[in-house]
């Protein structure tokens, strides 16, 4: 359809763009009729089990649209509504809704619009209370699967860790597959693969031997402070804690704290240097939420820090010009094809600006 008009990449994004504020105003609409329908109980008397399979059955829609059409209906906050009929999308508004839920202000509300989905999660995540009985439950449900082919030529691992040891799984990987020869031929999955077997063939060539815990902990003390702890403590590997984890490596641990207020951009720094000193690395690792900044890109692996005013250009290492890209984003298409971040693009939905206007179709 737009092939032969001549309308530029730009154009065509601002039409998908416009398409899907349609759809969130179309939805803002639905919203009377679905909380009508659910204080009717129209399920029940349909033999349905719940609202939720009644919808997905009815509008031929997957459970979870569904539950996030249901979810908002039934807060019933004029917030939401505004927010859908304003043609904000309906995954955002459910982020907005846990944001109200775990207690969010207007004024974290508002901040939100300058994240991208994954950033809205983490947020909204970080705001929600982290109880020892919720940090005891995710222990526990903790397993790995491991079978092998009836012939044993292959084997299939699956499980689920906790947030804590699930990223020392994933570091203690991804550190193997980064000292491993670059192989352009195989997939990051394959590269994990590789990565996983060789940290086990170390351990029982006995190279690893165990070490102290050396953990680096971020606080956000106006959250941490009105919920004992709950709220607002994560490590540098990514998860957020509870109160009983983070006992544990105070307790076991060499432990590095970063108190912040959850406004403060700044952190102290030694003096400028090429190399970003590391207390500066960790912090704007943690600052971005441990993933790539771009909007769109869910990248958790092969992060590295990029200078949004070039070091050469006289940019610094403070935190204000430093942003978190993953390695495609950072080499290929920052220095490889030479685009640069849009400066004014919000920090966690980070942009690119074009060298010229790029023409669609033939």
């Amino acid at each position: 359809m737009f092939g032969d008009c001549g309308l530029t990449i730009d154009e065509l994004e601002q039409h998908l763009i416009s398409c899907v504020a349609a759809l969130s105003r179309v939805t803002a609409g639905m919203l009377p009729a679905v909380r009508a329908l659910d204080r009717a109980q129209v399920a029940a008397a349909d033999g349905a089990r719940s609202m939720d399979e009644w919808r997905a059955a009815r509008l031929d829609v997957e459970l979870g649209t569904a539950r996030s059409l249901l979810a908002v209906a039934r807060a019933e906050d004029q917030r939401l509504d505004e927010a859908l009929d304003a043609g904000v999308s309906i995954d955002r508004t459910v982020g907005m809704l846990r944001l109200i839920r775990a207690g969010a202000d207007q004024a974290t509300l508002d901040r939100s619009a300058g994240f991208d989905m994954a950033g809205l999660r983490d947020l909204a995540a970080r705001r929600e209370r982290y109880t020892a009985t919720r940090e005891q439950r995710h222990f526990d449900s903790r397993y790995l699967h491991i079978q092998p082919s009836l012939d044993d030529t292959t084997w299939k691992l699956w499980g689920q860790l906790s947030g804590v040891d699930g990223s020392i799984v994933e570091k203690a990987i991804q550190t193997s597959v980064d000292s491993l020869p670059n192989n352009p031929d195989t997939s990051t999955a394959q590269d994990r693969a590789d990565g996983l077997v060789a940290v086990a063939s170390e351990w029982l060539s006995g190279e690893i031997g165990g070490h102290e815990l050396d953990v680096e902990i971020f606080i956000d003390a106006d959250l941490a402070t009105v919920s004992d702890g709950e709220r607002g403590v994560a490590v540098m590997s990514g998860p957020r804690v509870g109160p009983a984890t983070l006992a544990e490596i105070l307790r076991d641990g060499t432990v590095g704290v970063t108190l912040f207020d959850g406004t403060s951009r700044t952190v102290s720094a030694t003096p400028a240097t090429r190399t970003i000193p590391g207390p500066i690395r960790g912090y704007v690792l943690h600052r971005d939420g441990h993933r790539c900044t771009v909007a769109g890109c869910r990248s958790r692996t092969r992060l590295q820090p990029h200078h949004i005013v070039a070091y050469t250009d006289g940019g610094t290492h403070h935190p204000d010009n430093l942003v978190t890209l993953c390695w495609y984003h950072h080499h290929v298409v920052v220095h490889q094809q030479g685009m640069r971040l849009d400066p004014d693009s919000p920090p966690q939905r980070r942009t690119f600006l074009r060298a010229a206007p790029v023409r669609a179709g033939p």
